[in-house]
Formats: structure tokens, sequence, C-alpha cells
């Protein structure tokens, strides 16, 4: 059966999904200032990787620190399911987003799952000029 035709969409189809994850906390445990507005500036970019997102509501999230000690926080999934062509053209520009979100809100790790594989940043490129 030819799903697509059956249901009257588009030709062609995603099947590699990205998600990225915003915890409200930083690795101290601190509320993170800005917070919509980080969430905001993610959606906006995996809307330029997959022309739309969505965006889950807080769920309960743990993070276990460096030094065993479980820190509790709100973590907001943010996905889409990408464009292998619009992908490809903003790597470097979501990595320059991961990066920052990590410097500048004081992350331990920050978690981006893509086709079903799961990946931890814990070294922060340094801001260029």
């Amino acid at each position: 059966m030819d799903l697509a035709k059956e249901l009257g969409a588009d030709e062609g189809f995603s099947t590699q999904r990205l998600c990225l994850y915003i915890p409200n906390r930083d690795k101290d445990g601190s509320e993170i200032r800005d917070y919509e507005q980080w969430v905001t500036d993610e959606r906006e970019m995996l809307t330029r990787i997959g022309g739309g997102t969505t965006t889950l509501p807080p769920a309960d999230g743990t993070w276990e620190k460096p030094n065993g000690e479980t820190l509790w926080e709100q973590t907001r999934l943010v996905y889409c399911f990408i464009f292998a062509d619009r992908f490809e053209a903003n790597i470097k520009s979501l990595r320059n987003f991961l990066h920052r979100f990590g410097r500048e809100t004081n992350q331990g790790e920050v978690a981006v799952e893509f086709d079903g594989e799961f990946y931890r940043i814990r070294t922060f490129d340094q801001a260029t000029g």
C-alpha cells in the first residue's frame, strides 16, 4: 500500500527525528534565566531543520552530577523530523546553539537525540567573536 497516496500526503517523508533536551536548571541546581527564550530559540532552530517542531510540556527529569548527587529538574523536549538537506545546511548553527546553551547556562552536559542515538556534549566550544 502507498500510505502517502492513501492519506493524500505529499510525496516523500521524513524518518529521522532530532530531539533537543532543555532543562530548567544548571549543573548546580540554579534555575536558568530566560528559560522560555532558550526554548523559543531552540524551536526556531529546529523549524529551520524540519519545517516545524513539537514541544512537549516539561517532564520530570534527573541528572547525575559528577560527584554522584542527583539533580532534579524539569526538562522540555523539542523535536522535529528533519529534511536532510536542511539538516546539513544548519549543522554548524545547531552546534553553535548547543554549545552556547551549555556555556551560557552552566550545563554539565547538553543532550541531543538523533535517529535513535543519544549524544552527550560535556565540553563546550569557546565563544567566538
